[in-house]
């Protein structure tokens, strides 16, 4: 499942991810990010919103994502990326 969560902090006062994330970090946006849930049988907070691949192009397109020359990505480029990421969910 592929999440918007924000970091935790620790008992130290650091943030990090939470342990119910097994792959995050991607696609900030404010102090969200997006990651994949762990498929163990692990906490999972209900409150989590679940990002489709509608949503996940929107939040892809809206950061103004550029190429290796600087170029702005195309809708397909776009498209192929968040296919790839949700393919990592699998």
């Amino acid at each position: 499942m592929i999440v918007e969560y924000k970091l935790h902090r620790n008992s130290d006062g650091n943030k990090c991810i939470p342990s119910f994330i097994e792959d995050g970090g991607y696609y900030a946006s404010g102090s969200k990010l997006v990651g994949i849930v762990v498929n163990d049988g692990s906490y999972v907070p209900s409150t989590l919103v679940e990002l489709n691949r509608a949503a996940l192009i929107t939040r892809y397109t809206a950061m103004s994502p550029v190429n290796d020359d600087n170029d702005a990505l195309t809708d397909t480029e776009i498209a192929t990326e968040i296919d790839a990421f949700i393919s990592k969910d699998s």
